[in-house]
């Protein structure tokens, strides 16, 4: 029983910062795509794609030991924003899948990244960690981007 509660924990804080990450992307507007706070911040547009190829990259690392992330099939800047919250949930469906296969016994198995090792409950938390940090910025992202639509009346 004790397993597959703190599996069971894993998966469900997975997803709920999904569904977060989730939430954010379905309540922005289209045109924000491209805009940025500022000239040396990054796009929303770039910052999705980012999520979908890191985290993809994480779920690889964690189950294969392997450094892949997602590639898109098509130019990112030809994504509007529906096609965006589609591809990401298709990432997100194979990367629950992946995860199906993780059993607890795996938590404190070592996974390298160039000579850095950490285990892969130590994985675990830098994909939550990475995905609600980008949660975060678009929230930060839509707040100013409503404030500057604002004062522009």
């Amino acid at each position: 029983m004790e397993s597959n509660s703190k599996m069971q924990f894993y998966q469900d804080i997975i997803k709920k910062a999904h569904d977060a990450f989730r939430e954010f992307l379905t309540h922005l507007p289209e045109d924000i795509l491209d805009w940025t706070i500022h000239e040396s911040l990054n796009s929303v547009r770039w910052i999705v794609e980012h999520v979908i190829h890191d985290q993809m990259w994480i779920a690889n690392v964690i189950m294969d030991n392997s450094e892949e992330g997602y590639h898109f099939e098509k130019s990112i800047k030809q994504y509007t924003l529906d096609e965006l919250i589609e591809k990401y949930d298709d990432v997100f469906i194979e990367i629950e899948e992946k995860f199906t296969d993780l059993k607890r016994e795996h938590l404190l198995e070592a996974r390298m990244y160039k000579d850095f090792s950490m285990t892969v409950e130590d994985w675990l938390y830098e994909y939550i960690h990475h995905l609600n940090q980008h949660s975060g910025e678009l929230g930060l992202i839509l707040s100013a981007w409503k404030r500057k639509k604002r004062s522009l009346k």
